[in-house]
């Protein structure tokens, strides 16, 4: 009879996993199973200043963020979520005054201004628009131009991230 009672038992409990269904994943991110396809628009740089590849960069990285951590496909227009935007502001500034009234650090900055749309919604909190802001301080005894590209990498991941955790991420 305990035999039977185990048997029992471990049935009842498969049939329990099978019929739960789990969302989960290591981004955190939830995102509809409705929602197959996302489009991500050119990101021009309107800020005056950076290197001429900054909005090709922005634009790759906010790309590779949503396509390595969900399971949407990008199309080129008309995508379920739709990504538009412009980078708006890029400048340096000097930080950190030191003891001598001279300072130690330089930081970028960097602002994106984003519209994000999800055209398979009703719900008004499907569509937004942001400007997300981040930086990127070095020493001001390093050559700009020897840095630039790597501050550009760290601010467009770190921007990137806001972005995907504004619009997946439902906490």
């Amino acid at each position: 009879m305990r035999k039977n009672t185990n048997y029992i038992f471990l049935s009842f409990f498969v049939l329990i996993i099978i019929s739960c269904k789990v969302n989960y994943s290591f981004s955190g991110a939830d995102i509809d199973s409705n929602l197959k396809t996302v489009s991500i628009g050119y990101f021009e740089n309107l800020s005056g200043n950076g290197p001429a590849n900054m909005s090709d960069l922005f634009t790759n990285t906010l790309k590779e963020k949503i396509l390595n951590e969900s399971n949407l496909i990008l199309v080129n227009q008309g995508g379920d979520i739709e990504f538009k935007g412009s980078i708006n502001r890029y400048y340096y500034t000097v930080q950190a005054p030191t003891g001598n009234e001279t300072s130690d650090l330089r930081r970028i900055t960097m602002a994106v201004n984003v519209n994000y749309v999800n055209n398979q919604s009703d719900d008004k909190n499907d569509k937004w628009t942001k400007t997300f802001q981040s930086n990127s301080e070095h020493s001001v005894d390093i050559d700009l131009s020897s840095v630039e590209t790597e501050s550009i990498e760290i601010i467009n991941r770190l921007l990137a991230e806001e972005i995907f955790v504004k619009a997946f991420v439902k906490w």
